[in-house]
């Protein structure tokens, strides 16, 4: 009760209190590392014959990586033999991984891939950060496709930044409100 008398003398506390529980609920945002793939086929294979093609990723510290995308095609084979392996700075990743046609390079089908980790990745070090993967399907032809940059990266997305969580937000509220109150007070 004596919270509510409080916020009704301080119209501007009130709103920045109301402001962090409006925050609160969105306290996680995504900030994606995003290479489009180029539109003509630029991939680098990465099947049973060649092994794993690895990446060199920029991730900003901290973060926590619990999604991978990233787009490629076949001259043999096709989704339904797919058995990706990925590893990230050496080491193993497992989830589930989600196939989705993704349109056409140079007459060949174009696929994107989500894999969406059993356990989030810290990143918590310097990058870059290696990320390695390869289709290890039994006679399949598989090519991790290039980026639309000029960088000859493979093309990639990832990456869940964690930001203050809502009792951080909302004590922030709290202190901005007992700052109002103290000033107002000692003005009196």
């Amino acid at each position: 009760m004596k919270l509510l008398t409080t916020l009704r003398k301080f119209p501007a506390a009130s709103a920045l209190l109301v402001g962090c529980l409006l925050m609160a609920g969105n306290a996680s945002a995504t900030l994606l590392v995003e290479q489009l793939p180029a539109v003509t086929a630029v991939g680098q294979q990465a099947d049973t014959s060649t092994g794993p093609y690895p990446e060199s990723v920029t991730v900003p510290a901290p973060a926590s990586i619990n999604r991978i995308l990233w787009w490629g095609y076949y001259l043999a084979g096709s989704t339904l033999d797919d058995s990706f392996l990925i590893a990230l700075g050496g080491k193993a990743q497992s989830g589930s991984v989600k196939s989705v046609a993704a349109g056409s390079v140079d007459g060949l089908d174009l696929y994107r891939y989500e894999l969406t980790l059993a356990t989030p990745f810290a990143v918590t070090g310097a990058t870059p950060l290696e990320l390695a993967l390869v289709n290890d399907s039994f006679d399949v032809e598989w090519y991790w496709q290039g980026a639309a940059t000029s960088d000859g990266r493979r093309a990639l997305v990832m990456l869940q930044v964690p930001e203050p969580g809502m009792l951080g937000i909302f004590g922030v509220g709290l202190l901005g409100l007992a700052l109002s109150s103290r000033r107002r007070l000692t003005r009196s």
